[in-house]
């Protein structure tokens, strides 16, 4: 990945870290409205944290894929990406047709726990990437690990969001760092230049 792909991917990690916690306070604050505005703001805020979480957790993937070989997290990523669209899609369509909402609910209850459950493989397996990402990688794990226990509890949820944050902010930190280190064999290269 270049330095302006691994910057931009550290950009978004940090905006999903600082807007999780208000977007899903402002999803439970709204939830039981009827009118088309409250409707509308729902929607809109599902739609936003699943443009962010299936963008960041694809540019992660790509990461993982080209700078390090690394491919047993693959398919975990897969999963998380179809199950937040899925559980995403179904949040929306409840949301435009009343009538089906109880049915979708039971239905994103599941994923929602299906989820948790992929989440928290993808963490286990991605302690086995053998670069430690500058002593970041076991704690973005283990983080990850806590987060999909969290939300495939399903009572924990909130706490899952603030945990997820968290992670959040550490990939951030993970792309940026790594921005810098594919910057600086650049800046050394042109130093020694007459």
């Amino acid at each position: 990945m270049t330095c302006r792909a691994l910057k931009t991917a550290g950009w978004l990690a940090m905006a999903s870290a600082f807007a999780s916690i208000p977007l899903t306070y402002a999803s439970f604050r709204l939830d039981g409205g009827a009118d088309p505005v409250t409707n509308a703001i729902q929607i809109a805020i599902q739609l936003v944290g699943m443009t962010l979480f299936v963008a960041i957790t694809l540019l992660l993937r790509r990461l993982l894929n080209a700078r390090f070989g690394f491919h047993d997290a693959d398919r975990s990523i897969d999963l998380m990406v179809m199950a937040n669209v899925v559980a995403s899609i179904a949040s929306v369509v409840a949301l435009c047709f009343p009538q089906w909402k109880e049915m979708l609910g039971g239905a994103s209850l599941v994923i929602v726990v299906f989820q948790g459950i992929v989440q928290v493989r993808f963490g286990l397996r991605l302690l086995r990437l053998q670069d430690d990402l500058d002593g970041m990688l076991r704690p973005f794990c283990y983080l990850n690990v806590a987060t999909g226990v969290c939300i495939a509890s399903l009572v924990l949820i909130v706490v899952g969001v603030v945990v997820s944050a968290i992670a959040d902010l550490m990939l951030g930190t993970i792309f940026f760092h790594l921005a810098k280190l594919e910057r600086e064999p650049d800046s050394r290269g042109t130093g020694a230049q007459p």
